[in-house]
């Protein structure tokens, strides 16, 4: 049995501090909802000029510390599928040129039941 559950999240447009070589935001966003469906969690993000790839983090608490959940991503999209019930999690996204990378994203939050 499929369950899919809409789940709100906060959106911040808050700026990063940006490495040397990449420019503008990153910033989580979507349709103001992350959906969860049978224990994922699916993530997309605005592209930042001069970012050749994407990194996503994951925190269980508000302002972190997160962990690298993948690195290297070059679309604008992650599905996170090691979730599990009765969770809140935290993302983040950094923006990656070459070895250099920016700070993280705002950051946006997704409840599982």
């Amino acid at each position: 049995m499929k369950r899919i559950f809409t789940v709100c999240t906060l959106l911040g447009l808050a700026a990063l501090s940006l490495a040397q070589g990449i420019q503008g935001n990153v910033t989580l966003s979507g349709n103001a909802t992350i959906v969860v469906t049978e224990h994922s969690v699916t993530l997309t993000w605005n592209a930042s000029q001069g970012a050749t790839a994407y990194n996503v983090y994951r925190g269980t608490i508000h302002g972190g510390p997160y962990t690298q959940l993948h690195a290297g991503i070059t679309g604008t999209a992650y599905i996170d599928v090691q979730v599990t019930h009765n969770q809140t999690l935290y993302y983040v996204v950094t923006a990656v040129n070459g070895s250099q990378e920016s700070g993280y994203s705002s950051e946006s939050v997704a409840v599982i039941p």
